[in-house]
């Protein structure tokens, strides 16, 4: 389940909250005045999760760059 915690808790224990999440791959979900206002992941967790955009992102590109080359028309040049 995602921790919940205040601007002002997480000033409090900056340092244990950062220490616990190196620990797992879930994130801190920080709330101010009673709306979500920001969330907080240790580095390396949110640097696999950028490679795994990148590798998706790339993913969809191969399958739409396939399946655009089977509905093309073959070029066959021009005659004069």
């Amino acid at each position: 389940m995602a921790r919940v915690i205040t601007v002002g808790e997480l000033r409090a224990q900056l340092d244990c909250e950062l220490d616990a999440l190196a620990e797992t791959e879930e994130a801190l979900y920080v709330s101010s005045r009673g709306r979500l206002a920001g969330v907080v992941l240790d580095a390396k967790h949110y640097a696999r999760m950028l490679e795994r955009l990148d590798y998706l992102e790339d993913s969809v590109a191969a399958v739409q760059a396939r399946d655009g080359r089977e509905a093309a028309v073959p070029w066959v040049g021009v005659r004069e």
